[in-house]
C-alpha cells in the first residue's frame, strides 16, 4: 500500500460556513509563525524532490518523492488546522467536508463525506486527517484507473463512546492475501503509526470495494467543551 504521486492542490478548497469551525484561539500560534512554518515545509518539499532528480537508484527516487508527498499532506494539515492550538477543539463534520473537497482537487476522485458533528481536539483531527489523506492516495493508485474520477466514501460515526472513521471505494477490494499486520509499504506504516498514537482499531473489509477503518476511544466531554461549529 504505497501511495503513488498526487497533485497538490492548486488552488483551495471552497469556502464555505463549515469554515467557520475554525477559528483561531486565544494564544494560538500567531499568522507570521503560521507563515514560516508553511515556508519551511515548502522548503522541504523542494529540496527531497530537487535531490531525487540526480539518483539513479529508481526505488531511492520514490522515497524521496513518497517523503515529498507526506510533507505536501502535513502542509494542507497545517493550514486547516494552524487556527487551533494544541488543546482546540475542531468540529470533525466541518473539518472533514472541506478536507474531503481538497482530497477531491489532489486526487482526482469524487469524495462524498457522512459525518457526524462530534468536537475533536485539534491533534486528533490532524491524526485523522494525515489517515484520510493516506487511504484517499491508495484508492487512487489501487482502486480506479489512473485519471478516474471514482467515488470515495468517507463516513465518521459515534458509536457509544468510540468513533468509527471510514474510507471506502468502489474498486475490486483487497486480495484474500492482503494483512493489515503484514509488510506494507509507506502508506501503511503511517496508518498503523496513527492507529498506534489513538489507541485504535484498524480494520479492513470488501464492501463493494476496500472500506478502510479506524475505531477510537473518544475523551469523555467535560462540562462547558464545546465545538466552533456553526450553529
Amino acid at each position: 500500500m504505497t501511495p503513488p504521486a498526487h497533485r497538490p492542490a492548486n488552488a483551495p478548497a471552497p469556502r464555505s460556513e463549515a469554515r467557520r469551525a475554525f477559528v483561531r484561539k486565544p494564544g494560538a500560534q500567531p499568522p507570521e509563525l503560521d507563515h514560516r512554518v508553511a515556508n519551511s515545509l515548502q522548503l522541504a518539499v523542494d529540496f527531497l524532490l530537487f535531490q531525487q532528480v540526480g539518483l539513479r537508484d529508481p526505488n531511492a527516487r520514490k522515497a524521496l518523492i513518497d517523503a515529498a508527498e507526506r510533507l505536501v499532506a502535513v502542509g494542507h494539515l497545517h493550514r486547516f488546522l494552524c487556527a487551533h492550538d494544541g488543546d482546540g477543539q475542531v468540529d470533525l463534520k466541518a473539518f472533514v467536508e472541506d478536507l474531503g473537497a481538497l482530497v477531491s482537487q489532489s486526487t482526482g476522485l469524487s469524495v462524498s463525506t457522512d459525518i457526524d458533528p462530534i468536537a475533536i481536539s485539534g491533534e486528533m483531527a490532524q491524526q485523522l486527517g494525515l489517515a484520510i489523506n493516506e487511504l484517499a492516495i491508495n484508492a487512487a493508485k489501487h482502486a480506479y484507473h489512473p485519471g478516474e474520477a471514482g467515488p470515495l466514501y468517507i463516513e465518521g460515526h459515534r458509536t457509544g463512546g468510540s468513533l468509527r472513521l471510514s474510507v471506502g471505494d468502489r474498486g475490486p477490494g483487497v486480495g484474500p492475501g492482503f494483512d493489515l499486520a503484514g509488510r506494507g509499504g509507506l502508506g501503511l506504516n503511517i496508518l498503523r503509526a496513527i492507529a498506534r498514537q489513538l489507541d485504535a482499531r484498524f480494520e479492513v473489509e470488501n464492501d463493494h470495494g476496500a472500506r478502510f477503518s479506524l475505531t477510537l476511544p473518544l475523551p469523555a466531554a467535560k462540562r462547558g467543551d464545546r465545538s466552533f461549529a456553526p450553529r
